[in-house]
């Protein structure tokens, strides 16, 4: 297999002020794509560590893509570095000068000594970009191709996906097919589906497991000599695993869970709206954030306090003072409240202590109710949500909207949640 490796330079990315997302992109398709990497390295901005980097790295692999370190800035030192590991010289580029001087001019900027610097390439570069104000270039050295990116992840990612891959399939044809798939669960511990996959005894698929909060996500890997078959051995396992766990499992690869709700109600022709108090907005802030949701939300209300609660949503003063904003009335009220209000066919109420205060001995920090109104009828149940006032949110969101979307799959307005005490 060939072998490749993936260098980022930044200080930013040491420090932590800035997430290493051109790694993460090369890796995901580079990985796809049938090639091997054996390291990712994030080095500083210091040229010493870049050339011992830059040696070191060649030695092992066919291939590399390096990120960062090609802008304006004295900290750029990118090119300086290549040149020094590799012996070569700095030859200026009169086509990328022009550039710069076009791009001054254009935006009113007296030309600037360190922008030139990024005219200054190895000898022997390839400019990579159509566009040359895009840094970005091919080094060949001894037989291997170096690709130099930008550190931009947007530039970088265009310059991946149009320059970088093709010229790798030319060189390095893969030998083997690769297809995979990330499939996307909630509700559902990570060791329930190890156990699962392990019981399935797949040969000649791989399997990732990637907790990302709140949901765990399962990616199925398969290599084979055509594409057809790397899928269809994906793709056996994908529907065992949807046959084992045809709740938890909501969505496939990109797929979100707000999505694959309104997604429902679409098809359906149904519509939808929500009454938040711990979840402040969080709710309507999800299913918005999918294009097209105004086909099917209609609209929400975030009733923190008790008062907003009875002028908005019509909630009895007297359940608020018998039971409490926490309790299964007035998540009943809310929800109720809530598809009158808007004329909606289902709403969604939440109301509960997210913390980290708040709580007693009856009602303890966690504590939330959930409610669902249909319009056939309206039902609330408890939760106990554990972990800091963000996770507690969250999960409360997700919870109600997988209630509603199991509830348009399986017409059931109790399904069985494993991840939370309830009642």
């Amino acid at each position: 297999m060939v072998k490749g490796a993936i260098l980022a330079i930044g200080d930013e990315l040491l420090s932590g002020r800035v997430f290493n997302t051109t790694s993460f992109l090369a890796a995901e398709r580079l990985y796809r794509a049938g090639y091997r990497i054996l390291e990712i390295v994030t080095v500083g901005d210091e040229k010493s560590e870049i050339v011992f980097q830059l040696k070191r790295l060649l030695e092992k692999v066919d291939f590399l893509i390096v990120s960062g370190g090609l802008g304006p800035t004295e900290d750029d030192l990118t090119n300086e570095a290549v040149a020094e590991a590799l012996s070569l010289k700095l030859v200026p580029r009169p086509e990328i000068l022009s550039r710069i001087r076009e791009n001054e001019r254009a935006q009113g900027l007296k030309p600037n000594v360190l922008r030139d610097k990024m005219a200054y390439l190895p000898e022997g570069a390839e400019p990579l970009a159509d566009d040359l104000a895009v840094a970005g270039y091919l080094l060949k050295y001894q037989g291997k191709p170096l690709f130099f990116l930008p550190g931009v992840p947007s530039q970088f990612g265009k310059l991946l996906e149009e320059k970088v891959l093709p010229q790798l399939f030319k060189l390095y044809p893969p030998r083997e097919a690769v297809f995979t798939k990330t499939l996307r669960f909630f509700d559902l511990r990570e060791a329930e589906i190890n156990q699962a996959v392990k019981e399935l005894k797949a040969e000649g698929v791989e399997f990732g497991f990637y907790p990302v909060f709140p949901e765990v996500h399962l990616t199925i890997t398969a290599r084979a000599k055509t594409e057809e078959e790397a899928r269809n051995r994906v793709l056996l396992v994908t529907e065992a695993l949807k046959t084992r766990f045809p709740e938890h499992l909501f969505g496939e690869d990109g797929e979100e869970l707000p999505q694959v709700l309104g997604r429902l109600l679409g098809e359906k022709g149904k519509t939808l709206s929500v009454a938040e108090s711990c979840t402040g907005g969080l709710m309507a802030s999800l299913i918005t954030r999918i294009p097209g949701s105004s086909e099917y939300f209609i609209g929400g209300a975030v009733t923190y306090a008790n008062e907003a609660k009875m002028k908005t949503l019509g909630v009895p003063e007297r359940f608020l003072r018998l039971f409490g904003a926490v309790s299964r009335e007035v998540a009943l009220s809310m929800a109720e409240g809530a598809r009158k209000h808007f004329g909606t066919d289902f709403a969604l109420s939440v109301t509960g202590i997210a913390g980290p205060s708040g709580g007693s001995s009856e009602k303890p920090v966690g504590t939330v109710w959930i409610g669902l109104s249909a319009p056939t009828e309206t039902v609330a149940r408890r939760f106990l949500f554990p972990g800091t006032r963000y996770e507690i949110q969250t999960l409360t969101a997700y919870t109600a909207l997988d209630w509603l979307r199991r509830y348009l799959l399986h017409d059931t307005l109790f399904p069985r949640y494993r991840f939370a005490r309830e009642d």
